[in-house]
């Protein structure tokens, strides 16, 4: 699909970026996953999670130096989702979608305050975020999945939890 192309693109670009910034940041990734792999081996899942999510953050900090515009980019491609699938709903009640909507629209209002505080790296994390929670509901309402705690219970077995 054409989200799997970029990611495979972003990927590459970051595997080969000269910007010593970025390398940086990846450096520092790789030393909490690996901070992280000690953790979970030591029985502490809390840090292991917590380690997890810092090198996230530091994955997400290469990826603006590389691309300055991606927080913008994201959350203008959310923005754009939300005003989809508010025409696709038009006056229909949809109480759930819609309670969605407005969760994605929080974490938008977030991302943009974020961002305008100087947060490039938390702004991109809550609009990927928002882009996940929005590619759930589509696959959702695609898939037609009437028995949802089935559905929650069967990923939740399928990720070993």
């Amino acid at each position: 699909t054409h989200f799997e192309g970029w990611l495979r693109r972003l990927v590459d670009t970051l595997r080969t970026t000269d910007d010593p910034e970025a390398q940086a940041c990846l450096a520092e990734a790789r030393d909490l996953r690996q901070q992280a792999f000690a953790a979970y081996q030591a029985g502490d899942l809390e840090l292991a999670r917590q380690l997890l999510h810092q090198s996230f953050l530091k994955v997400l900090c290469a990826v603006v130096e590389v691309f300055p515009n991606a927080p913008e980019r994201t959350g203008l491609a959310v923005d754009q989702a939300i005003e989809r699938i508010e025409n696709f709903l038009g006056d229909r009640e949809a109480p759930r979608i819609r309670l969605i909507l407005a969760h994605v629209k929080e974490l938008r209002a977030q991302a943009d305050e974020a961002l305008a505080g100087g947060d490039k790296v938390t702004a991109l994390a809550l609009n990927l975020r928002s882009i996940q929670i929005l590619h759930r509901l589509v696959e959702h309402v695609r898939d037609r999945h009437d028995d949802h705690d089935g559905v929650a219970d069967r990923e939740m077995e399928d990720a070993g939890v």
